[in-house]
């Protein structure tokens, strides 16, 4: 009411001094969805299926707060995409091979790496970049093989620089970009790019494992670029809009899988990025199952529509749609590389028995021998969450999984250690003992014999990574640790 009698005296002829005060003039308005268009040419479609900083990890892990990941859910999600009616090209940035400090001598990285890339081809893959860290289990010999990238190595034994994929009338080109060591410096890699790119494609990526700042020289220096596709730095970001192309990270250790949707109605030039409108519409659409619900002719009807409008709104652009999409359970079942997943458990069983026989004395003695000395500490390490580690295994049923065991359990594949998951071998060394972390004690009497390694960061981390422990902290972890809190009077050794 006082607000309506406000208006009337400020527009009465005669009842008011008051006025209405001038307003700024309104700026001109800005088309925000304005785009330099190029040259209009035949709408063409793809996705591009990013991964990278895997890490060696092969199988679902019910460590991490986000149980997602694995080859089996990677297998299932591409078989869906390759449903959909627009091609699929699977690339990895790197880093893809080797499980960090959880690998547990020279024969068991080995035996995963060749497993890796072997699971990697076997869902597809049609170009990865290789990467300093790939070089531990195999060198450059198994990088070339299995033809790995690396366009500023400088040729180094044989890797390529550049591969070219023709599917389905859709023609990509991927450079490798890989990060340098002391024995593969990385040159220029502007130069290195701008010399790869030869051929006639329609688009051209790059396969980067460089740091954030090789790869913003990259994004904005090499003309005709559609995008750097790289492994994630400290964190994962979303993806990065620069004065060249644009930059797409892939969220590391294999639990995501980043879906690049390309709409290219023009020759190739830099991506630009969108968010919303008819391509992620069409996008989100292409694989979820739920649209079998859909009456067929209703659903064809729509993608006839939604492919109109794509065209009209696409001519004179290169568009990419991004999304991370998370390896989660509704992708288990039968996949084409079960198989292989078993050969590869096989495999690393194989490798743990080598390594388990490799000793001539020593060895594990495990609790049940500790606790004739060492009677407080044991008692203490029984209400720790160390002594009950295997009980997680049992109830998620992976107890027969040699991926899961090693790290729920004492002295898988170490030297005088054991290697068969099966009950009986499992018994005297379940959980995560004391010789889990001092060392294998067989011999220790007292003030001779075996001697007990000293508990560091690094002893921890090797179970506890980035990876299946995600929110360790060295210092806060070892507080709760119950041994390490008591001083125990019958401890008759240092």
């Amino acid at each position: 009411m006082i607000a309506y009698l406000w208006i009337l005296v400020a527009c009465s002829s005669d009842g008011g001094s008051r006025a209405l005060p001038e307003l700024p003039p309104l700026p001109e308005p800005v088309d925000a969805a304005a785009v330099v268009l190029g040259p209009e040419r035949p709408l063409r479609e793809a996705i591009v299926a990013l991964t990278g900083a895997v890490r060696g990890e092969v199988e679902v892990c019910g460590c991490p707060t986000t149980p997602y990941g694995g080859f089996a859910r990677r297998a299932a999600l591409f078989d869906r995409l390759r449903e959909a009616p627009v091609p699929l090209f699977s690339v990895d940035a790197g880093e893809m091979l080797v499980k960090g400090m959880t690998g547990r001598d020279e024969l068991d990285r080995r035996v995963r790496a060749e497993a890796v890339v072997g699971l990697a081809e076997g869902t597809g893959l049609d170009a990865w970049a290789a990467s300093p860290i790939d070089l531990t289990p195999g060198g450059l010999a198994l990088l070339a093989r299995h033809g790995a990238l690396a366009a500023n190595w400088g040729g180094s034994a044989g890797l390529l620089p550049v591969r070219v994929v023709e599917r389905d009338g859709v023609r990509l080109g991927f450079v490798g970009l890989a990060a340098a060591d002391e024995s593969h410096p990385a040159g220029n890699a502007v130069e290195a790019v701008l010399a790869a790119m030869t051929e006639s494609v329609d688009a051209w990526f790059v396969l980067s494992n460089a740091d954030l700042a090789t790869n913003l020289l990259v994004a904005e220096g090499v003309p005709g670029l559609g995008a750097v596709l790289a492994t994630e730095g400290d964190r994962h970001d979303p993806p990065i809009t620069t004065r060249g192309a644009p930059i797409v990270e892939a969220p590391g250790r294999g639990r995501y899988v980043t879906l690049i949707h390309l709409s290219l109605a023009t020759d190739h030039r830099q991506l630009e990025l969108v968010t919303s409108g008819i391509w992620r519409d069409i996008a989100v659409t292409r694989y979820r199952r739920e649209l079998d619900a859909i009456e067929p002719e209703v659903r064809e009807a729509e993608s006839k529509a939604d492919h109109r409008r794509l065209v009209r709104r696409t001519a004179g652009r290169a568009v990419a749609y991004v999304e991370d999409i998370p390896l989660s359970a509704d992708l288990d079942g039968a996949t084409n590389v079960d198989s292989q997943l078993e050969r590869f458990r096989e495999a690393i069983l194989g490798a743990a028995r080598l390594s388990a026989v490799a000793v001539d004395q020593g060895g594990y003695a495990t609790a049940s021998s500790c606790s004739g000395c060492h009677r407080d500490r044991i008692a203490s390490w029984g209400f720790d969450a160390h002594a009950h580690a295997l009980e997680s295994l049992i109830t998620s049923k992976k107890a027969d999984n040699p991926e899961c065991v090693a790290c729920h359990t004492t002295g898988f594949g170490q030297a005088g250690g054991f290697a068969a998951v099966e009950d009986k071998a499992i018994g005297a060394f379940r959980d995560v003992q004391c010789e889990a972390c001092h060392g294998p004690m067989k011999g220790h009497t007292g003030r001779t014999g075996a001697r007990s390694r000293p508990v560091t960061e690094a002893t921890c981390r090797g179970c506890h990574d980035e990876a299946n422990s995600p929110k360790f902290d060295y210092s806060t972890y070892l507080a709760k640790i119950s041994c390490s809190r008591l001083a125990a009077p019958d401890d008759v050794a240092p």
